[in-house]
């Protein structure tokens, strides 16, 4: 597997994986790109301290399925959370990955406008949002209100299919500006989205008062 950097904090170790099948017009991650390092999954588990619970990200963590799960193994799944966009979860993988977190990022539901922005089809995406659900995994969709692409509508959208499977836990992330490609959403569009998606979910956040991100994280590369 390809491995960019770590990031630790007090409690926490996020890997960061090189390496994205999507093409997402405004990510601000260099992860999608060429680069990285080699490692196997146990000289990679053997930079992350015992103790601490475990990010996997990226990029694309499933990209290398067998090298995920073996990391998965050496790391322990009881203290493991893989963030990813979903397209490559299938009823297989998912059975390999029983006992971990999953957190999954829903572009859009709209399938036309997922395509557009990522280049790739959203299908997957949404199976692998009900194999999760039916499974009984500890899981959390999230989503980025991208002003101009993202908005109030599509949030809605999202927040209406994730209530016809369960009531799914869901977070509303705030766009990181990149390249011009769209502005930093105001509090109060993040705040209005809240709101809409609660009319449909019973657990609804955003990246405003829960961050994913801790402060103060130490960066190590490879």
């Amino acid at each position: 597997m390809r491995v960019s950097y770590l990031a630790v904090s007090d409690k926490k170790c996020t890997v960061q994986m090189a390496g994205c099948n999507f093409r997402c017009r405004g990510c601000f991650s260099k992860q999608g790109k060429s680069g990285g390092v080699e490692m196997t999954a146990k000289e990679l588990a053997g930079h992350v301290p015992e103790y601490m619970e475990v990010m996997l990200a990226g990029g694309e963590p499933t990209l290398d399925s067998e090298g995920l799960i073996l990391l998965v193994e050496e790391l322990g799944r009881n203290r493991v959370t893989l963030s990813t966009n979903g397209y490559l979860l299938d009823e297989e993988l998912l059975e390999r990955l029983r006992g971990i977190r999953v957190h999954i990022d829903l572009k859009a539901h709209d399938s036309w406008l997922h395509n557009w922005y990522t280049g790739m089809d959203n299908a997957p995406v949404l199976e692998a949002v009900r194999l999760l659900y039916e499974k009984g995994f500890g899981f959390e969709v999230s989503s980025v209100y991208i002003p101009g692409v993202v908005e109030m509508p599509e949030i809605e959208n999202i927040a209406s299919f994730l209530s016809g499977i369960g009531d799914i836990k869901y977070k509303i992330m705030r766009y990181v500006p990149v390249n011009d490609f769209s502005r930093r959403p105001q509090v109060w569009e993040i705040e209005n989205a809240v709101r809409k998606a609660r009319e449909y979910l019973g657990n609804v956040s955003s990246s405003i008062e829960n961050r994913s991100h801790p402060e103060g994280r130490e960066i190590i590369r490879f």
